[in-house]
C-alpha cells in the first residue's frame, strides 16, 4: 500500500483527533459511531472530503464508471414505472460522480419518458460540485431537471428511489458472540484506536435477536442498526413507484452462514483491500457486505412490498444488455467496449453475482421486468 501524501496524513490526523475528542467524552464509542464519524464527519470523513474516490485514480470502480450499459438498463427498468406516473421524479442516493444520472437522462430522452424532476441526495459537498460538472455538460432540457437535495423529499412524490452502493456504506454495528451473548464492538483510545467487546445495549440486542440467528462462541459480524428508521426516512412521502437498491450482499442464511465467521467489514484503498479499520483513517473507504433479507424486513416495515430479488446479472439480462452493445461490424471499437463492460457487469467472477438487486413497490401492479429472467424472492 503506497504512503499517504503530507496532506492526506494531515487531514487523517485531523479526524483522529475529532473522534478522539468524542471518545473523551464518551470513554469509549461504538463501531457505528465511529465509522459515521470516519467517513461523514462534516469536512474531513471519506465522503465529506475532497479526495478523489471513484475510478482508477480512486480507490473503487463502480458500475456506472465502467461505461453507459448500466444505467442505459436501469432507465429501461425506470420507464415501466414513470410511464404510469403523471409528472414522475427519479431520487438518486449519493450519485457518485453524476455518471449515471447523466447516462441515465440520455436513455430516457431517448426513450421518451424523462422524469419531470431528478433529485440527487448527497451528504458530500465536493461530491455535489463534481456531479453539477457533469451534469452541466448535459443539453439544458436535462440539466435543467437535476436539482440536489440533502435531506429526504418532504412532500408527497411518485416515481423512482434508486440507489447503486449505498446500503454497504451505512455505518454498521460490529457484535461478537461471547457466552451465548450478543456483546457489541467498542472503540478506544490508547496511543491508537483499540477494540474492545462490551454488553449490547438493549434496543440493539433485540434488532439482532429478532434475526433468530444461531452462531456459535466468537463468531463476528455486523449489521445497520435502525435500517427501518432510514428507509422509512427516505420512501415514506413516496405515493406510487418503486425503490430499487443494487449493492454487494447476501440473503441471511448466506449472511451469517458459519464459515463466514469474520464478517463482512472491510477496506479500500487504492483498489487494495484491507482489515484495518483503524489505519488511513477518513482517506480509506469502510464498508460491509448488504444483508438483504434485512432490508425486506425493514421495508415491510415501510409499508413496501418487496417484489423482486436477484443477482445484477440476471437484473440487466433481463433488461435486454446484450442487446444494447452496438454493431460489431460497422463500429467495433465500441462494440469491443460494451462487450467489455458487459462482462464486468454479468460475469460471476466480476459483478454478476456478488452484486444483487432489490425491488420494493407501492401501489404498482405490475411485474418489474428486470425480474422477470429469475426472481429468487425465496432466497430471503
Amino acid at each position: 500500500m503506497s504512503q499517504l501524501n503530507s496532506d492526506s496524513e494531515q487531514h487523517s490526523l485531523s479526524l483522529v483527533q475529532a473522534i478522539r475528542e468524542r471518545i473523551e467524552q464518551q470513554n469509549s464509542i461504538s463501531f457505528a459511531q465511529f465509522m459515521q464519524m470516519a467517513l461523514y464527519q462534516p469536512g474531513l470523513g471519506y465522503y465529506s472530503s475532497g479526495s478523489h474516490k471513484f475510478g482508477k485514480h480512486g480507490d473503487f470502480i463502480t458500475a456506472p464508471e465502467l461505461g453507459s450499459l448500466f444505467a442505459q438498463c436501469m432507465a429501461q427498468q425506470f420507464q415501466q414505472v414513470l410511464s404510469q406516473i403523471k409528472e414522475p421524479i427519479i431520487l438518486e442516493l449519493g450519485a457518485g460522480t453524476g455518471q449515471f444520472a447523466y447516462d441515465c437522462l440520455l436513455e430516457l430522452e431517448k426513450l421518451n419518458c424523462l422524469p419531470h424532476n431528478y433529485y440527487i441526495l448527497e451528504v458530500s459537498a465536493d461530491l455535489q460540485q463534481r456531479q453539477a460538472k457533469k451534469i452541466r455538460s448535459l443539453p439544458e432540457n436535462l440539466s435543467g431537471r437535476v436539482e440536489w437535495i440533502s435531506q429526504p423529499l418532504i412532500d408527497k412524490f411518485s416515481g423512482v428511489i434508486f440507489a447503486n452502493e449505498v446500503l454497504d456504506a451505512l455505518p454498521v454495528e460490529v457484535f461478537k458472540v461471547i457466552d451465548n451473548q450478543f456483546q457489541q464492538m467498542q472503540v478506544t483510545w490508547e496511543d491508537n484506536f483499540k477494540q474492545t467487546f462490551k454488553p449490547m445495549p438493549e434496543h440493539l440486542e433485540k434488532q439482532i435477536r429478532d434475526k433468530g440467528l444461531i452462531l456459535a462462541e466468537n463468531y463476528v459480524s455486523e449489521f445497520i442498526p435502525n435500517l427501518a428508521s432510514w428507509l422509512k426516512s427516505i420512501s415514506e412521502n413516496l405515493k406510487q413507484g418503486i425503490v430499487l437498491f443494487t449493492d454487494y450482499g447476501y440473503e441471511r442464511s448466506a449472511y451469517y452462514h458459519p464459515q463466514r465467521n469474520q464478517g463482512t467489514l472491510v477496506c479500500f484503498h487504492q483498489h487494495q483491500a484491507n482489515f484495518d479499520y483503524f489505519k488511513n483513517v477518513g482517506i480509506q473507504d469502510m464498508t460491509a457486505f448488504v444483508d438483504f433479507t434485512a432490508v425486506a424486513e425493514a421495508a415491510d416495515e415501510c409499508g413496501l412490498e418487496v417484489v423482486g430479488y436477484t443477482t445484477q446479472a440476471h437484473f440487466l439480462m433481463s433488461l435486454g444488455i446484450e442487446q444494447k452493445l452496438g454493431d460489431s461490424e460497422g463500429d467495433y471499437t465500441n462494440y469491443y467496449k460494451n462487450t467489455t463492460e458487459m462482462k464486468k457487469l454479468v460475469m460471476p467472477n466480476e459483478m454478476g453475482e456478488k452484486f444483487k438487486v432489490i425491488g420494493l413497490s407501492k401501489n404498482i401492479d405490475d411485474e418489474l421486468i428486470g425480474f422477470s429472467f429469475s426472481n429468487q424472492l425465496h432466497l430471503l
